[in-house]
């Protein structure tokens, strides 16, 4: 199939509306707390609960793509969005906005988790990495503007303004995808509802222990990527004092970082292999790890080494996240949507539980951040290393 750009922009505004959910209101997480007369750690659990549930949904919603095909699962993902930033933008009190944000993490679960199988319907193993790592270059402009332009909202408004302009996003999301994605799951290939199914191809996933190194590599991999966002606005904003409009601004770089080397992925892949780009941008996230486990025993580590030891394992994502990924999904194109909510789930609940961690450890310091980033990058190659270079014939 032509790779669209309407098609690609599309699914990378789909794609893009997690990290707009999480990444948008990041720099207004200290003027939640303070408006909503609570602490920084329950402002912060904000983030989690959206990870945590969204990890969980996927379990049950990307089985039901498989069941029901694409468009129904992704449109009723994006109504309960929408319904979930409205709660956001009218809430009073931290209890209502936890349970908004709960409401909107099931919707962007049922969207996240069936475009990928929607792509895989569409593109074998290395056009599939190709065509994941444009739509992942392409939806690297949510993280890349959101904090800027949350930054920018909160300084000059409400931080409620927030979440209105995330509603606005999400209506866009849904107007393209209307008009532009037929359905890419014929009800020959759908399967049925059935219950002992659906745990036999979970426990078959399990079993797979390549398809597991993959898994767990991106998970990891991406956990590190959580334990930022969760920790990086007191870290940036409250520790070190960085200006709220500057604080998207170093954040943004991590993501321009990331989308410079998806781009020079989606260029590679096709002639040097997955495999050999996964394992390099391997080598340089565990290095990076290497150097924030370091900088965590300094006292008060400069400012400088933190930006740059975050830029360099942030930056890998762009090469990690999308390999590893298309080296799992290769394995299981017949349940496609069972496979990617596995994946989903696995990378997320890391991700909640890792960063419910660093809130949890919080000591006013960067320790907590710096520690929770080292041990996800050193998992992340470890899990590749110990279980998917066991059988070399898988490249």
């Amino acid at each position: 199939m032509p790779i669209r750009p309407s098609l690609l922009i599309t699914l990378a505004l789909l794609s893009g509306l997690t990290p707009f959910a999480i990444d948008l209101y990041l720099p207004s997480l200290p003027a939640i707390a303070r408006d909503l007369g609570s602490s920084i750690e329950l402002a912060q659990l904000t983030v989690t609960v959206y990870l945590g549930v969204f990890a969980l949904a996927q379990l049950f919603l990307g089985p039901l793509s498989d069941m029901l095909g694409r468009r129904p699962t992704i449109g009723s993902g994006l109504l309960l969005f929408c319904l979930g930033a409205l709660g956001c933008a009218l809430a009073g009190q931290m209890g209502t906005l936890i349970g908004a944000r709960v409401v909107q993490a099931l919707g962007g679960a049922a969207i996240a988790v069936t475009v990928p199988a929607l792509v895989r319907d569409l593109f074998e193993r290395d056009h599939y990495a190709r065509v994941i790592g444009l739509v992942m270059l392409t939806m690297s402009l949510a993280p890349l503007l959101a904090p800027s332009i949350g930054g920018l909202i909160v300084t000059h408004a409400s931080w409620h303004w927030v979440f209105i302009a995330l509603l606005g996003i999400a209506v866009l999301a849904s107007a393209l995808f209307f008009w532009l994605i037929p359905e890419s799951l014929p009800p020959a290939r759908r399967h049925p509802p059935e219950v002992g199914r659906v745990l036999r191809n979970y426990f078959k996933l399990l079993r797979h222990g390549v398809g597991m190194g993959y898994l767990l590599t991106g998970a990891f991999s991406f956990g590190g990527m959580m334990t930022f966002i969760v920790g990086s606005p007191y870290v940036y904003i409250m520790l070190y004092g960085v200006p709220t409009a500057w604080f998207g601004v170093l954040f943004g770089g991590n993501v321009a970082a990331a989308m410079v080397m998806t781009w020079l992925n989606t260029r590679l892949v096709t002639r040097l292999g997955m495999v050999r780009l996964l394992r390099l941008g391997l080598w340089v996230q565990v290095g990076a790890a290497l150097a924030l486990l370091a900088l965590a025993f300094i006292g008060k580590p400069p400012l400088w080494a933190i930006v740059l030891a975050a830029l360099l394992y942030l930056g890998m994502a762009g090469v990690v996240l999308g390999n590893a990924m298309a080296g799992y999904m290769g394995y299981f194109a017949p349940m496609a949507g069972t496979a990617s909510a596995f994946s989903g789930a696995a990378r997320f609940g890391t991700g909640a539980v890792i960063g419910s961690l660093v809130s949890l450890a919080h000591d006013g310091t960067a320790r907590p951040l710096l520690l929770g980033m080292a041990l996800c990058g050193l998992l992340a190659g470890a899990s590749y290393w110990l279980l998917c270079t066991a059988r070399p014939e898988h490249e």
